[in-house]
């Protein structure tokens, strides 16, 4: 290995180190870098931590319009509906059941590209993150062949349609997703024998919690009234009289006679709008934002007033996000979560101003594949509580190992679903005459601030030559991929 190659594999081992050591100290209350420098920048920490990456034109608008009014701007967006990365554009919905099986590869790996492909160039940044928080909210495996692209729409049904409406209304459209009622059994559901498992889900995940005290009886009532909301032949939801169970149910303090079979399906979103508006509900949905939003270990009072927030706006979503991202426990949340995998992928793409191939839908898979080697692609998670947003679950050096392999990658042309990245477009104008001044650019774009003194050391002692080397355009174009890799690696690159 050549002497410049293996002074920046060492230190890019060593800076991983770093990261790795932050985030196994953290032990899953705050996010990775209890040593590193706490942000003072309120417009890069909204940046951060309310879009799938920071770039310097976003953290410029948030200073210019403050964040309330870029707050108006993002939650008045609607979400992109779309299902696929060959259009963009609403999914083809219904189709045969037979065709939506045998086309669960192409589809549903399409759909995850999109996904991704949102995420980094999206300008509803803040509706997709909230996507995200309800995907996983109300997940479903989308990777397992009985779901397969019935998971389009659900996308675009379900989560889309109300990631900024009521979760109410939200709930009540899960309940008669194809691909809930297929992941969790449901639709097979039928008299004399309920099945619990969606019933079981909706009360401990979806909703209440246990915490709420609900029995086993609650379960089995819950899933006397789910019977008959079902999948028919083409993908669709249709409801089932003949397989309802009635007879008089209850479930925590709700209550109902259940004496019309023909009547079932009103039952069932009853008690979905009562489970939705519950306050323990309440409490579970305002303690996910905040989580999301603030910190690992969200803290009581916010969680309290959020969940009032919440019970007041009639479960309404963007009540409740504005009065926790407005909050000052969130002003004083800076650096205090950890990147998860996909949130690390896309803001790498930001960072380094990639931009997506035009035929990126060719290369949907090669990108599916790139966060699987992260360990997290959109709807990957097999367990029904969606994957986890604390930091310990992302603490392992093999993930931040991957980060730093796929860094190069997406500097060197490699990554699949890119254009090539533009060196001259990255480092911008003018151009930097000096080593020193190369690294404050490079950092300056990767992470919006000033690098720490260590980072500033070490990258300028990756590049062999002293801080006041003179550059040209060529060393230039040279040296700056690497050290945008490099950056990409650092602990502060791992935080949000």
């Amino acid at each position: 290995m050549p002497v410049e190659l293996s002074r920046r594999a060492a230190l890019t081992t060593a800076l991983t180190g770093a990261a790795v050591a932050g985030i196994a100290a953290a032990r899953g209350s705050e996010a990775t870098t209890r040593t590193l420098p706490r942000t003072t920048d309120s417009a890069l920490h909204a940046a951060r931590r309310l879009t799938y990456g920071a770039t310097p034109a976003l953290v410029a608008h948030l200073r210019q319009v403050g964040l309330s009014a870029w707050l108006d701007e993002q939650l008045a967006a609607t979400p992109d509906l779309g299902g696929t990365v060959a259009s963009l554009g609403a999914s083809s919905l219904p189709l045969p059941s037979s065709v939506l099986m045998s086309a669960k590869a192409d589809l549903v790996t399409d759909l995850q590209a999109a996904t991704f492909a949102r995420a980094v160039w999206g300008e509803r940044q803040l509706a997709e993150v909230l996507v995200e928080v309800w995907s996983n909210h109300l997940s479903v495996f989308a990777e397992s062949p009985e779901v397969g692209a019935l998971k389009l729409a659900d996308d675009r049904d379900v989560v889309r349609t109300h990631a900024l409406g009521t979760f109410r209304e939200m709930l009540a459209a899960s309940l008669q997703s194809p691909a809930m009622l297929t992941y969790l059994s449901n639709r097979w559901s039928r008299a004399p024998r309920p099945n619990e498992n969606y019933a079981r889900e909706l009360l401990e995940l979806h909703t209440v919690g246990v915490r709420a005290g609900y029995r086993q009886r609650d379960v089995r009532d819950a899933a006397k009234v789910l019977t008959g909301l079902s999948v028919d032949d083409n993908g669709l939801f249709t409801y089932r009289p003949q397989w309802h169970v009635t007879g008089p149910v209850r479930v925590l303090g709700w209550r109902h006679a259940n004496a019309d079979a023909a009547q079932g399906l009103e039952v069932a979103l009853s008690l979905a709008a009562y489970l939705a508006a519950h306050p323990s509900t309440a409490h579970r949905i305002a303690e996910k934002l905040v989580r999301r939003f603030v910190s690992d270990t969200p803290p009581p009072g916010l969680v309290e007033s959020a969940a009032r927030v919440y019970r007041a706006s009639d479960t309404a979503i963007v009540p409740v996000v504005r009065h926790v991202v407005l909050s000052k426990e969130f002003a004083e949340a800076a650096d205090r979560k950890t990147q998860r995998p996909l949130e690390w992928a896309a803001f790498a793409a930001r960072a380094l101003g990639l931009q997506q191939a035009p035929d990126m839908h060719v290369h949907g898979a090669g990108v599916v594949r790139l966060l699987e080697r992260l360990g997290q692609t959109p709807f990957g998670w097999r367990p029904p509580d969606g994957y986890p947003d604390t930091s310990p679950a992302w603490a392992t050096s093999a993930s931040l190992l991957s980060r730093w392999n796929i860094a190069q990658e997406l500097v060197s042309g490699a990554a699949p679903g890119f254009q090539a990245f533009d060196v001259d477009a990255f480092v911008g104008t003018p151009v930097p005459t000096t080593v020193a001044a190369l690294v404050d650019r490079v950092t300056g774009r990767v992470l919006c601030r000033p690098a720490r003194p260590q980072l500033r050391t070490a990258l300028v002692r990756s590049t062999g030559r002293k801080a006041g080397a003179v550059l040209d355009q060529a060393a230039v174009r040279a040296l700056a991929p690497g050290l945008a890799a490099l950056a990409l690696s650092s602990p502060e690159a791992q935080v949000r």
